[in-house]
C-alpha cells in the first residue's frame, strides 16, 4: 500500500433537502468509515443533524434510523414537532461533542429576519401563506421579499465572543438548530434566537459552501441531494460548481446521479424502502468519492486496503 498523504485543511458543506438529506447522511457515513474527517463542517436546515453527527463521529452509528423516524412522524405530528423531537433526542450528544476543544469547527446556517414587518409576517398567522408564496417565487427566481427582509446568519462553534460572527454555543444550539429548519409553509412553531425572529436557512443559504471555504480550507467538499446543479439557496443565486473554486479552495461536489424521488424519497414524504435505498446510494457514492480523490484528501484507497 502506498504511503498516506497528509492533506491540508478539509472543509465539508452539506446542502439542505428535507428528507432527501438522507443521501448526504449516507455520504458522510462513508467518509466516516474511511477515516475522512473535516476540519470544518457547514450545515443548513435538514443537514444540521447529519453534519453534526459526522462532526462528532456518529454519522454511521445513527445511519438511516433518524430519517425513518422523521418520515414516519411527518405524516401525523407535523414537521415542527418532528424537528423538535429530533433535537430532544440527539441534542444532548451534539451539545456535548461539538464544543469540545478537539472538535472540528461546526457551522450552522440560518436566515435572520431583519425587519419588523418581516418578523410580524413570519411569526404571525399569515406565515404559511407567505411561505407558500416564497415557494412559488422559486420558479420565477423572485428574491424580492427575501432580499428585503432576510439576511444569512451562519453560527459558528468557534466564533469569538463579542465578534461579528454569530456564536453557536451549548446554550443556544437547540434554538439555532430549530430555526435553521423552519420552512414557513409547513412549520407551525415560530423560531426565535435570543428573542429575534429567524426562518429556514434555505431561503438565503441552503449550502454554506462559501462560509466553509472562508475558513482557510485547502479543499472544499460540497454534498448535494439532487442530480441538478447545486446552488447556494432556493432561488439559485449562486452555483456551487464541481471543479470551481471558492476563496482559493478547489470545490469537489458529491451528488446523486438520479432524482431520489424515483426511489421513493421526496422533500416532505418518503417510503421506508426509498430512504434505505437513498442512504445506501449516498454510502456508495461516498466510498467511490474517497477512492477517486483519496490522494488529495489523505484517504487510502479501498482497493489498496483490501490488498488489491
Amino acid at each position: 500500500m502506498s504511503g498516506q498523504v497528509t492533506p491540508g485543511r478539509i472543509g465539508i458543506a452539506v446542502a439542505s433537502g428535507m428528507l432527501k438529506g438522507v443521501y448526504g447522511h449516507g455520504v458522510l457515513s462513508a467518509f466516516e468509515e474511511r477515516g475522512l474527517r473535516a476540519h470544518v463542517y457547514g450545515t443548513a436546515s435538514s443537514s444540521a443533524l447529519s453534519g453534526g453527527l459526522a462532526a462528532v463521529g456518529l454519522a454511521r452509528h445513527t445511519g438511516v434510523e433518524y430519517w425513518l423516524d422523521a418520515a414516519a412522524g411527518a405524516a401525523h405530528k407535523g414537521m415542527s414537532q418532528v424537528v423538535l423531537d429530533s433535537i430532544a433526542q440527539y441534542g444532548p450528544v451534539l451539545r456535548e461533542g461539538l464544543f469540545r476543544p478537539s472538535a472540528p469547527e461546526f457551522l450552522l446556517a440560518t436566515s435572520k429576519v431583519t425587519t419588523s414587518a418581516g418578523a410580524q409576517a413570519t411569526q404571525g398567522p399569515e406565515a404559511k401563506t407567505l411561505g407558500r408564496q416564497l415557494l412559488r417565487n422559486v420558479f420565477t427566481g423572485d428574491r424580492g421579499w427575501v432580499l428585503e427582509n432576510l439576511a444569512t446568519a451562519v453560527f459558528s462553534s468557534r466564533a469569538i465572543p463579542g465578534g461579528e460572527e454569530p456564536r453557536l454555543t451549548p446554550a443556544n444550539y437547540d434554538a439555532v438548530a430549530y430555526a435553521s429548519t423552519r420552512m414557513l409553509h409547513a412549520w407551525d412553531v415560530p423560531a426565535e434566537i435570543a428573542g429575534e425572529a429567524y426562518v429556514d436557512a434555505s431561503y438565503t443559504c441552503s449550502c454554506p459552501a462559501r462560509e466553509v471555504a472562508a475558513k482557510d480550507v485547502a479543499v472544499l467538499i460540497a454534498i448535494g441531494c439532487d442530480p441538478f446543479p447545486l446552488f447556494r439557496d432556493l432561488y439559485a443565486s449562486e452555483e456551487i460548481g464541481d471543479g470551481s473554486a471558492l476563496h482559493g479552495a478547489p470545490v469537489l461536489v458529491v451528488k446523486p446521479d438520479q432524482d431520489l424521488k424515483d426511489l421513493g424519497v421526496d422533500y416532505a414524504a418518503a417510503t421506508s424502502g426509498g430512504l434505505v435505498k437513498a442512504y445506501e446510494l449516498g454510502l456508495d457514492a461516498g466510498h467511490r468519492f474517497a477512492d477517486r480523490h483519496g490522494e488529495l484528501l489523505g484517504v487510502p484507497s479501498g482497493l489498496e486496503e483490501d490488498g488489491a
